[in-house]
């Protein structure tokens, strides 16, 4: 399955999620960088006018960035743009797999669809009416029709296959990659807080010398703790762990493709599973 392939909602609110979370760290690691750059002027404390208007530049930047942010709070359309790509991706999924609840007739089953869609809208409405641009075309499209007039045994294959193995690897993937960064970042943090601390140690020892940088180690530090806390990589690790562990477990009980009724309780419970992320980015827009 490509992402065209699924409802132009989706593709439409997950263009506009991944627009939101790139101008949202662009915003913040440029903020960060430039309070840095700050505490680097300020040291060097160069006694010319020259100097000492450089010195408000990235105290601009910091202040626009700040702005920025507060005011156009793209973190909020981030969290809200997922939950609702991942909300209709979880019922498109159902609806091709004829899982309950669209396991009836294709005219009723269609009917609720739209209005699973039309429900998962309306409970983005506040953020996706000024994120997510016009999706044009059908809702359903031919190749959703194609998957879900499948034989049972065709359609339990393509689901092990794109939705549960392609699940599976994406979390484990992504569970590792925020415990290396996380590894990473507290080494960077413990770093600069050890090295800040020798500095001003050193200043004890000679406090007459000039130009000791444990004020920019010092706001170093304070970025790197601001990114790690905004970044939550210890979290997401946790998080993606246990739902990798969970579709892996979910793996060894794939239905044999004798049951409608028994596939549709497998994906049912799949996609739960699946849904432990776009919930949390759900709480995450809530709490913002």
């Amino acid at each position: 399955m490509k992402e065209e392939d699924f409802p132009p909602i989706y593709t439409a609110a997950d263009q506009a999620s991944k627009d939101a979370q790139r101008y949202f760290f662009w915003a913040l690691g440029a903020n960060l960088a430039f309070i840095v750059i700050a505490a680097i002027l300020s040291v060097a404390n160069v006694q010319t006018r020259g100097f000492a208007l450089l010195q408000i530049v990235p105290l601009l930047i910091t202040l626009g960035l700040t702005v920025y942010l507060a005011a156009r709070q793209p973190q909020r359309i981030w969290y809200g743009t997922r939950a609702l790509a991942e909300s209709v991706k979880t019922v498109s999924w159902r609806y091709m797999m004829r899982a309950e609840p669209f396991d009836r007739g294709d005219a009723t089953d269609r009917d609720h669809f739209k209005d699973s869609l039309t429900k998962i809208f309306n409970s983005n409405r506040r953020i996706s009416e000024h994120a997510v641009e016009m999706a044009a075309g059908s809702q359903i499209t031919q190749k959703m029709r194609d998957v879900r007039a499948l034989p049972l045994r065709e359609r339990i294959d393509l689901y092990e296959a794109e939705r549960v193995s392609d699940q599976h690897v994406w979390y484990t993937n992504k569970a590792k990659a925020n415990k290396r960064s996380s590894k990473r970042w507290f080494g960077t943090l413990i770093g600069l807080n050890v090295v800040a601390l020798l500095f001003a140690s050193g200043k004890v020892a000679s406090p007459a010398a000039n130009y000791w940088p444990t004020d920019i180690l010092v706001a170093a530090a304070g970025a790197a703790m601001a990114w790690l806390q905004t970044k939550r990589f210890q979290e997401l690790a946790a998080s993606y762990t246990l739902t990798a562990h969970e579709i892996g477990l979910l793996r060894i009980v794939l239905p044999d493709g004798s049951s409608e009724q028994a596939f549709s309780v497998y994906v049912g419970d799949a996609e739960n599973a699946f849904s432990r992320e776009h919930t949390q980015w759900q709480a995450r827009r809530d709490a913002d």
